[in-house]
């Protein structure tokens, strides 16, 4: 798949990525950027004031992927352009910011507790570009990384990192102090004109699986590929209705520990 492909690779497929895209796309290419970093200082003193105020960030929700259980977590403001408005309005002077950036598709905190790392995995498709806004970075590789593909770079406080999400990626802090990035999402604009039907298929295949651990009937069904087909069909379809309808607006089912590395 080249980087111009009309169809976007979603990890519900059977087939792996093999995608041409980068594992780092050009941040000099997008305005928005220079504007977020230009105000990166009032997200990091608002995430530091809520913190000392009570905000908790929560365990991602695959806690397998993590080196040490419930020490890679998340406060979510935006999964697959359902807004959580709750921690929207937590975080007023953080959302006035992200609301600027176009095609943004997601949005949360993201917290590495030292001595901790995210094992090698993938994303759920490679139309979007995922972003990491450096908040509070204890050191540089090789104590503090990120590596996507072969490729390995360094956090910076007040810089943005944008990559493939759909490339195998890993993190790690092997510092004593904690990381915290801000994750942005942002749909890539050759998908944008199909931002509702790629969020919401991502929706549906991740909701499917996560009711498919708690029914074991809806486990039965999704194990059979034309059930799956069915699910993914009826879930794609009702969630693709409601983000449509309501966008970025609606008071969203809160939003959970689902943002990546």
């Amino acid at each position: 798949m080249s980087t111009n492909s009309a169809a976007p690779w979603f990890a519900d497929q059977a087939d792996a990525f093999r995608g041409e895209e980068p594992f780092f796309f050009d941040r000099r290419r997008y305005p928005w950027v220079a504007d977020l970093e230009a105000d990166w200082q009032t997200i990091q003193t608002e995430l530091i004031d809520k913190l000392a105020e009570g905000a908790h960030l929560q365990p991602y929700m695959d806690r397998n992927l993590a080196s040490k259980p419930d020490r890679w977590r998340t406060l979510g403001l935006m999964f697959w352009m359902r807004r959580s408005v709750s921690e929207c309005d937590r975080f007023p002077k953080t959302w006035a910011l992200l609301s600027k950036v176009p095609n943004i598709t997601a949005a949360s905190f993201n917290l590495l507790e030292p001595g901790t790392t995210i094992k090698p995995h993938f994303g759920n498709t490679n139309a979007i570009m995922r972003c990491h806004l450096g908040l509070v970075i204890p050191a540089s590789a090789p104590k503090c990384a990120f590596r996507v593909g072969d490729e390995t770079r360094s956090w910076k406080e007040g810089e943005l990192l944008m990559f493939c999400d759909a490339h195998v990626h890993t993190a790690w802090n092997n510092t004593e102090k904690d990381r915290y990035i801000l994750v942005v999402d942002v749909m890539r604009p050759e998908f944008a004109e199909s931002a509702a039907a790629v969020s919401a298929r991502v929706l549906a295949a991740v909701n499917l699986e996560a009711m498919s651990q708690r029914h074991a009937l809806l486990r039965k069904l999704s194990g059979n590929p034309m059930g799956k087909r069915l699910l993914m069909g009826l879930l794609g379809h009702w969630y693709r209705i409601n983000i449509l309808l309501f966008g970025h607006r609606m008071a969203a089912d809160p939003v959970r520990a689902r943002a990546g590395s």
